[in-house]
């Protein structure tokens, strides 16, 4: 009988310490408690000493079969009652955070590109890989190696205890012996020396020792410290932080699935995730090390270097950089530059993975920024100079309900960026600590082989673009590391077409979050108001069309819940809820200051739609001839409306031509919104008279070609759709088209950016208050400096600094106020026939 009892306490053991074992099914619970008490029968027969000893035996047995069994059932009765109510409904209560059960079902986003990296799209990747669900990091945790009391105790300890160790190698010994390094030291000192009058050998050594003791002050100012130890400890406080202002950390099974196999290749991962808040390099590392991936070094501006938080940065992985490099200055700080450029090499020669934001700094509008492409410039040099044979990018896409860092009102109205101290950390800490700011979504995109990305590019199985690119090539930041020629000329159209690429997957990869979804219907198609049943038939469509866009969301359950869950995250100084006539009423705060926060959750749905909205405003541009237009003229204004926007959006893959890209929006505009009639006569026509042309004129350089025309449809709906695809720019427009207008305040004279700035904004109020323009979130600083950029590159302005000030003045051809006027009509075309709409 001692095996009996023996099986007893297992049999109690395992119910009450062991339950996931019961809880991963109703059948593997079955054949579990099924094999133990038939175990338990085999033994009671064989140590049956007596019939009325057995008759007991066999009792108690019995109503511990019964016991066994009917908790069982309870248990799996429980269960599926939970998951059927998790999948009926996804918030009980406003304060209940949605379920990641509910919410398991999501499609693989983030997928390389086929026609760039066609290989790397199939690696990685399996139908197990596809299907794997959502994970909220905070709840779940890979299997620990030990389960027992203490493990299942302190299990967050145990998890961050038990979690991969790494040995992460100190490189600073090795760069200052780097011939790089010894080279700029070389440099730098010559020019010193030829720029003094007393050049002798004794004075060249004193330069050489200054400058010596310089590279080792950069270096120490520069590198990481990178502790296991520290970077354990780190993850077991986050998990005890988080969860008091985040409801969920969520990430996709599937896509870290990719990333374990892909770390087990021997190449580094090079992290290349959207910069959205200062939370986002801890998630990303509090992630990799609770699912066994190697943490990168992490880029990180020289602003963070601040006390305290600076240096525990440091041991998880920061490695600092300045952010600002003077555009004379910096083209002859050659040992800075050979500094950072041999630190970042000799960590991916020791193995190390990278991660760094190519915006450079966070967004200030919830649209990605242009890339910066000084530190990738380095990783490609690396690559193409044989340092390391290869690397996988990882593009990140980071999203927020309620963003953790507040709001940057204040400087999209102009006001200057309040630099980090530890003071106003702390105070931000404590601020965050007693706040909810609902869940966060991270998507690690499959990642692909710099090496075939690079290949492809350079054997120009990618040349259908090469005007289009020229026309849009971006104007590098003079204060970049890219703009103070870190790289090679040859090189610099890979950095752009895969940073942009990158980006370009980044931002069609981000998760719709509730927020996001319900900030855009109100900004735009519902600015006056709306009821709430309104609403949530709207949403409901929006929801199928991102479906249908093979979009991922980061909510679920009905439109009502998620639409009241969005409305409590922002809370009534975006958006206002009140009952009319017993029906609940829903508006939003479309006016300053609050309305440039909404429009920040709006922005992200807002890339979704760039393309629609700039044919629509084209369309919209165009004068229509008895509801007809010519394709050709539609493409041509949207592709100018496309070089007008180039640094608020990146419109297409850089594999992929703008025109393609238009021609394909045109033809979804046709089939799925029926803003196109087919006319099939007159395509049967158009098709015949083209055979015959070429027919006519095979042998002719130039062929004739047959326009088409396109027939807008009437139907109330279509015309609906038009005004709201051209509302999802006309922000901007109006923004371009004023600065434009202010442009004649160079004329003769030169003006430095901050106070150009401040008359442009004041402009815009002053418009705002008249009528002029109709959307106050068109009040921005950050598109002023787009447009600064923009007319820069058209040749129209150019700047100096002067003690650390910029200055811009008009280029001679443009000082004049008829040319001035002409560049603002260029840009208000696309608003002026938008507003007869309304």
């Amino acid at each position: 009988m001692e095996e009996v009892l023996e099986i007893v306490f297992f049999i109690g053991f395992l119910y009450w310490f062991w339950p996931n074992l019961f809880t991963e099914g109703a059948s593997r619970a079955n054949k579990m408690v099924d094999m133990v008490t038939n175990r338990m029968f085999d033994a009671v027969n064989r140590f049956a000493p007596t019939q009325r000893q057995q008759n007991d035996s066999l009792a108690s047995i019995g109503d511990l079969k019964r016991f066994v069994s009917e908790q069982r059932t309870r248990k799996i009765l429980a269960r599926e009652a939970d998951i059927k109510t998790r999948e009926n409904q996804l918030y009980e209560i406003k304060e209940t955070i949605p379920s990641i059960e509910s919410i398991k079902s999501r499609p693989l986003v983030g997928l390389t590109c086929y026609s760039c990296a066609p290989i790397s799209r199939e690696s990685l990747v399996n139908k197990t890989t596809k299907y794997l669900g959502l994970k909220n990091i905070l709840n779940e945790h890979p299997a620990l190696t030990k389960r027992n009391l203490l493990t299942k105790t302190f299990s967050h300890f145990s998890q961050c205890y038990q979690a991969n160790s790494f040995f992460y190698t100190q490189v600073a010994d090795i760069v200052l012996k780097d011939d790089r390094v010894k080279s700029a030291i070389e440099i730098a000192t010559i020019q010193q020396c030829n720029g003094a009058e007393n050049n002798n050998e004794s004075y060249y050594l004193q330069l050489w020792g200054i400058n010596e003791k310089r590279a080792k002050k950069l270096l120490k100012d520069m590198q990481s410290t990178m502790s296991d130890l520290l970077l354990k400890i780190t993850s077991w406080v986050l998990y005890k932080l988080l969860p008091c202002f985040l409801s969920s950390v969520v990430v996709h099974s599937g896509q870290i699935q990719m990333l374990k196999e892909a770390g087990q290749n021997g190449l580094p991962l090079i992290f290349l995730p959207l910069h959205k808040s200062h939370l986002d390099y801890v998630m990303i590392s509090f992630i990799l090390l609770n699912n066994n991936i190697r943490c990168p070094l992490i880029a990180a501006g020289d602003n963070l270097r601040m006390p305290f938080f600076g240096s525990l940065l440091r041991g998880l992985g920061a490695f600092y950089i300045k952010r600002r490099i003077d555009p004379i200055m910096g083209q002859k700080d050659h040992v800075y530059k050979a500094i950072l450029h041999s630190y970042m090499n000799a960590g991916l020669r020791a193995g190390h993975n990278l991660e760094f934001f190519l915006e450079g700094g966070r967004t200030r509008t919830g649209k990605p920024l242009m890339p910066k492409y000084g530190i990738f410039s380095v990783i490609l040099d690396a690559f193409m100079d044989g340092t390391i044979e290869d690397a996988l990018l990882v593009p990140v896409s980071i999203n927020y309900e309620k963003l953790v860092d507040g709001n940057f009102i204040r400087e999209q109205l102009g006001q200057p960026k309040q630099m980090e101290t530890f003071g106003s950390a702390m105070k931000s800490i404590w601020q965050v600590l007693n706040s909810n700011y609902g869940m966060v979504r991270i998507d690690f995109n499959q990642p692909f082989s710099l090496r075939e990305l690079v290949k492809t590019f350079n054997n120009g199985k990618v040349q259908n673009n090469v005007v289009f690119n020229k026309k849009l090539k971006s104007h590098p930041s003079a204060t970049s590391l890219y703009g103070t020629d870190i790289v090679s000329e040859e090189h610099k159209h890979l950095v752009e077409k895969i940073s942009k690429h990158v980006l370009y997957d980044c931002a069609r990869s981000t998760s719709v979050m509730s927020t996001n979804a319900v900030a855009f219907l109100l900004m735009h198609k519902f600015r006056q108001g709306v009821k709430l049943d309104t609403l949530v038939v709207a949403l409901d469509e929006l929801r199928n069309e991102l479906v249908n866009k093979q979009k991922d969301m980061g909510f679920s359950g009905n439109s009502v819940d998620v639409i009241l869950y969005a409305i409590d995250i922002l809370g009534p100084t975006l958006i206002k809820k009140e009952k009319i006539n017993n029906e609940t009423f829903i508006k939003p705060v479309v006016t300053l200051p609050n309305v440039i926060e909404l429009n920040y959750y709006s922005n992200t749905l807002v890339t979704y739609y760039c393309l629609e909205a700039v044919v629509a405003s084209a369309l919209t541009s165009l004068d229509l001839n008895l509801g007809e237009i010519i394709e050709d003229e539609l493409i041509e204004a949207s592709i100018d409306l496309c070089n007008i926007l180039q640094y608020e959006f990146v419109f297409c893959k850089p594999c992929q031509s703008i025109e393609s890209a238009i021609m394909d929006c045109i033809e979804d505009l046709t089939i799925f919104r029926d803003v196109f009639i087919i006319d099939t006569t007159n395509a049967f026509e158009a098709e015949r008279g083209r055979r015959i042309a070429e027919h006519l004129f095979q042998d002719d350089e130039e062929r004739t070609h047959v326009l088409k025309k396109l027939k807008i449809n009437n139907k109330k709906e279509t015309q609906e759709y038009i005004k709201f695809a051209s509302s999802l720019l006309i922000p901007l427009i109006e923004s371009y088209s004023i600065a434009a207008f202010c442009m004649d305040k160079l004329i003769g004279q030169s003006i430095s950016e901050n106070e150009l700035i401040r008359e442009i904004l004041d402009e815009m109020r002053e418009q705002l208050g008249t009528g002029s323009i109709s959307y106050d979130e068109s009040v921005s600083s950050d598109s002023i400096k787009n447009v600064f950029k923009l007319f820069q590159k058209w040749g129209i302005l150019e700047s100096y600094n002067e003690n650390r000030r910029r200055f811009y003045y008009l280029k001679q051809s443009h000082d004049n106020t008829a040319s001035v006027r002409t560049l603002s009509g260029r840009i208000d075309k696309y608003r002026s026939n938008f507003m007869h709409l309304q």
